[in-house]
């Protein structure tokens, strides 16, 4: 008897930051925790992938980079994370699942960008956080940070 595993099915993307609205201009080096919770209590995806577009970002320096975060619900119900994240105060590096970077030379303009969580996600309610390491602010609006879970169907 021989299977195949394949994708459940195509990714879907959902904003996880309030319309964009708690990235509006994150500073560099700035933290900014997702107003959106994502309850993964039913579903129980095991891999997800974060995407990013940011419409009219600044040059960046250095080794410009968007730093990834997963803060899982504690047991008390209301901390994600050890709850110490925010304004230019980065989570914990326990919580860290990677960044999506760019090139040094990166180009005024729309920049997007996306990584698959090598973690996986837990079975639990979290949000994402994320550190603007790229250079410079982030625009004042249309900035988007998403999340697509993803599964294998083991009955391909």
């Amino acid at each position: 008897m021989s299977g195949t595993a394949i994708w459940d099915a195509a990714l879907t993307y959902a904003a996880q930051f309030n319309a964009g609205a708690d990235l509006n201009s994150l500073a560099a080096g700035s933290c900014a925790v997702s107003s959106t919770v994502y309850d993964n209590t039913t579903s129980l995806y095991t891999d997800a992938w974060v995407s990013c577009e940011f419409p009219t970002l600044a040059t960046g320096t250095g080794a410009p980079s968007l730093d990834v975060y997963l803060l899982p619900l504690n047991q008390d119900g209301t901390t994600y994370g050890d709850g110490t994240a925010s304004g230019t105060v980065a989570p914990s590096t326990t919580y860290y699942v990677g960044s999506i970077t760019w090139q040094p030379s990166l180009a005024s303009g729309t920049q997007v960008g996306s990584i698959q969580l090598p973690t996986g996600i837990p079975p639990t309610k979290f949000k994402l956080a994320v550190v603007n390491n790229i250079g410079n602010a982030l625009a004042s609006s249309g900035n988007v940070v998403a999340i697509a879970p993803d599964k294998l169907n083991l009955n391909g």
